[in-house]
């Protein structure tokens, strides 16, 4: 018997040690959650947006969804197609001390707002819009912002919608299709950055950074590297990744080219010019269908440390790799792993990543999951 006892112990710490992560449902009853963050240094509450235009926070302590929203602009956004709405947050670096946090959403009329707003009670959050771009379409409404390791501001727009960027936003003179960058350290307003490659440039906007994006569905940075994921068109799916220094004046390739590819529609796709950036990584069409970016992973969990985790909207299909060195050295599909009462995982609309580097999995349905160690 006690021969048996001990063999069943070491059974039992050989599959923890070789059990792979899970997800464990954390949140439900969300309306369209799309995103999920929260300050720097912080342990109390997550930030989820929904995308009507609700900000719910998880109190992490209790373990449960806050019944008042810390913030309401619902009269604000009018969603007419599924792409638009309350789309993206970031939180100051200082907001310990400055109280101010940047919301990425489109307005009455569907045009795309970045504002800047201050909490100066919990009852008074003041908004100061610093960015109006006017959108062509009602899709491809972009909606990332995040805070560099520079300190600056970046901003990832669509191309203004429809199919094939018909207006030539990618690789036009615009802010659409583009990643933007700008300085919000100023007490009002912002500032254009010394270093931004069209500054004083005739036709370019001075807020534009890099060129070539088609709709970048959720950035991250993960130190000095940004992880782009960019929704393609007909043919391929794709994930960049660049150092910053890389990125000043980047060209992704779109409207001319779908990944590493020559974009298939005639009269749109052209040949890869020298300086255009090639993804890390392509899905075919087959595989993905819509491209949902998210995060390295760098939480406590030491099987996934420096994986980067992103999944499809239309496939709920979920996959993490591991880019060192300039390669992808590591690719593995999570699908039949992560899954939530033996099933998989549906209408991925994000990630998100708390201030001690744990993963969160966002579905459109209502949902939030983390990323856990097996139990």
């Amino acid at each position: 018997m006690r021969f048996f006892t001990i063999t069943l112990a070491l059974i039992a710490s050989s599959f923890s040690l070789h059990a792979e992560p899970q997800v464990q449902r954390i949140a439900t009853g969300l309306d369209k959650p799309v995103w999920l963050t929260a300050p720097e240094k912080s342990s109390d509450y997550l930030y989820i947006l929904e995308k009507p235009g609700r900000i719910k926070l998880y109190d992490r302590r209790k373990k449960q969804i806050v019944e008042k929203p810390f913030l309401d602009i619902t009269d604000q956004i009018k969603i007419k197609m599924n792409e638009q709405g309350l789309l993206g947050m970031a939180f100051s670096p200082n907001y310990a001390k400055d109280k101010r946090f940047y919301l990425y959403y489109t307005d009455l009329k569907g045009d795309t707002r970045v504002s800047r707003f201050t909490v100066k009670s919990p009852s008074n959050i003041v908004e100061e819009n610093l960015l109006h771009i006017k959108q062509p379409y009602r899709n491809h409404n972009g909606g990332w912002i995040g805070f560099g390791p520079d300190g600056m501001l970046y901003i990832g727009t669509g191309d203004g919608g429809s199919a094939n960027d018909p207006k030539g936003n990618g690789q036009g003179y615009s802010e659409l299709g583009k990643l933007l960058r700008i300085d919000v350290s100023t007490k009002t307003k912002f500032a254009i950055p010394k270093d931004n490659p069209y500054r004083n440039t005739k036709g370019q906007p001075e807020t534009v950074y890099a060129t070539g994006l088609r709709n970048p569905w959720r950035c991250a940075w993960d130190g000095d590297l940004l992880y782009i994921a960019d929704v393609g068109q007909n043919a391929w799916e794709e994930v960049n990744c660049v150092t910053s220094k890389e990125l000043r004046g980047a060209n992704f390739g779109w409207r001319l080219r779908e990944a590493t590819h020559q974009t298939p529609r005639k009269g749109v796709g052209g040949p890869k010019k020298s300086r255009f950036i090639d993804p890390i990584h392509e899905i075919k069409r087959k595989d993905a269908l819509s491209v949902t970016g998210g995060y390295v992973y760098r939480g406590k969990i030491k099987s996934i440390q420096g994986q980067y985790f992103f999944a499809d909207w239309i496939t709920n299909r979920t996959w993490s790799l591991h880019y060192k060195d300039g390669k992808v050295q590591q690719h593995k599909e999570w699908t039949d792993v992560f899954k939530d009462n033996g099933k998989k995982l549906s209408r991925i609309s994000s990630f998100g990543q708390d201030p001690q580097g744990e993963l969160y999995i966002i579905s459109h349905n209502g949902q939030i999951y983390k990323i856990t160690d097996s139990q």
